[in-house]
């Protein structure tokens, strides 16, 4: 029996379809040497990596030095980059995340961490401007950055990449190198052990009662 082949093909999905047509544009003007092009990619995703970098070593100066680093080694890689149904950025996390392993495994880390200077407070972007209210959401983001520190690795940055920088399971899972289902349920693990890391404290346990939504909230003080 004569099977008609289009009746069994597989259609073929773009990889660019959900990324930002201008993002596209760009990538693949800085592929063909535009150094504005690049620029302005650098323009688009610095702050993010910037955040990234910085909630890992704690020390501006050091996180932009990392940073510029990072998008030198993005600049020299991106005739290699390939378009996997993620935005860039997750790309250029990847490079960041390799480039501050590197730094701490590096013996220039060690003669720093003596003489490091103490991790300045993120700004706290706040509607109002009671002193009263924002003592209060500073105390609760640092009880949970502290909560935060406490847990693995592995959970601090799916819940940093998820809720912190607001990047997509797909793109989160592109970051850590793992598979999207993988992802999903470090996720899931990761958020039981934040609910149980501040169970003991009486205002962030409040939150965490109420599904975690209120209290991923109050990461957005920490970004």
């Amino acid at each position: 029996m004569n099977v008609d082949a289009t009746a069994t093909a597989v259609p073929t999905v773009d990889a660019t379809s959900a990324i930002d047509p201008e993002v596209v544009e760009l990538v693949e003007r800085a592929r063909t040497g535009d150094a504005q092009a690049f620029a302005d990619l650098y323009d688009r995703y610095v702050d993010q990596i910037f955040a990234y970098v910085y909630r890992r070593v704690g020390h501006r100066q050091l996180a932009e030095d990392l940073v510029g680093d990072v998008f030198l080694r993005a600049f020299r890689r991106l005739s290699t980059f390939e378009w996997q149904g993620v935005d860039l950025g997750a790309w250029i996390t990847t490079i960041a995340r390799n480039r501050v392993h590197d730094h701490f495994k590096s013996a220039r880390f060690r003669l720093e961490r003596t003489t490091d200077e103490v991790r300045e407070p993120a700004p706290l972007h706040s509607s109002t401007d009671d002193p009263e209210r924002i003592a209060i959401a500073r105390d609760l983001a640092r009880a949970l950055g502290t909560a935060l520190e406490g847990l693995k690795d592995e959970h601090r940055e799916v819940i940093e990449l998820r809720f912190v920088h607001d990047l997509s399971v797909t793109e989160t899972a592109a970051v850590m190198e793992r598979s999207t289902g993988a992802t999903k349920a470090l996720q899931y693990r990761a958020l039981k052990a934040l609910a149980g890391a501040v169970k003991d404290h009486p205002e962030l346990s409040k939150f965490a009662a109420t599904g975690l939504t209120g209290l991923l909230s109050i990461l957005v003080v920490l970004s």
